[in-house]
């Protein structure tokens, strides 16, 4: 266990039931590197951990538009 205080945490994984696939809880990251599970009803003992998925990238000239993708030009090309 690390001897700095925990701060802040944030959410980095989802934590899943394996038979039914329902989300049971978060695995939180502590700024001081510490991770711990959050349970919704109680810990479970057969789970999987499934990542957030990142979100896209922001627009340096406006960060509240995300930026286009790539796949979203395609079309352009064969104008």
């Amino acid at each position: 266990m690390n001897t700095k205080p925990r701060l802040t945490g944030e959410p980095i994984m989802r934590i899943l039931c394996k038979t039914s696939e329902n989300l049971v809880g978060y695995l939180y990251q502590w700024n001081n590197g510490d991770v711990q599970p959050a349970w919704f009803d109680g810990a479970m003992a057969d789970v999987r951990y499934e990542p957030f998925i990142q979100a896209p990238e922001q627009n340096p000239v406006d960060p509240k538009t995300p930026r286009p993708r790539q796949q979203d030009l395609m079309h352009l090309e064969k104008a």
